[in-house]
């Protein structure tokens, strides 16, 4: 299946119709946001990503002193490269790191490498609810 951007022009106004893989994104975005300011701390996601490295996250969380990255990844997209950009973002001074992605896709992914890594897994359902899976640890290289 292909995403893409289409624009029509419908009475001299212009329509964006997003691809669902922007779509889902944007729906995993806004449940980690709603999830981590109920907890008390602030989001930061900004359009083109955050530049840490040689690679990009896909936003950070903040609260009292640390800082933690945060890699959004929907049903189609690479969890390998998720991950390294996690720990990149971990070797250039992030404290804590979490990979969200669908629940269905997190069920089929081994925590015994979250738990090892100390990167942490989180996922959200069809409601938007995010459920913490594997809890991120304090990291420092």
């Amino acid at each position: 299946m292909v995403f893409c951007r289409k624009t029509i022009k419908c009475n001299e106004s212009k329509i964006l119709f997003l691809g669902s893989a922007d779509l889902r994104a944007d729906f995993l975005r806004k449940s980690v946001q709603r999830y981590f300011r109920s907890q008390g701390c602030e989001t930061f996601f900004p359009k083109g990503g955050i530049h840490v490295g040689n690679g990009m996250i896909d936003g950070e969380v903040y609260d009292r002193g640390f800082k933690m990255a945060v890699e959004l990844k929907s049903d189609n997209d690479d969890i390998l490269r998720g991950l390294g950009q996690l720990l990149e973002a971990l070797a250039h001074g992030y404290d804590e790191a979490l990979l969200v992605t669908s629940s269905v896709r997190a069920e089929r992914l081994d925590i015994k490498v979250f738990e090892a890594s100390g990167i942490g897994l989180a996922s959200v359902n069809s409601k938007g609810e995010l459920r913490l899976i594997v809890e991120p640890k304090i990291v420092k290289f």
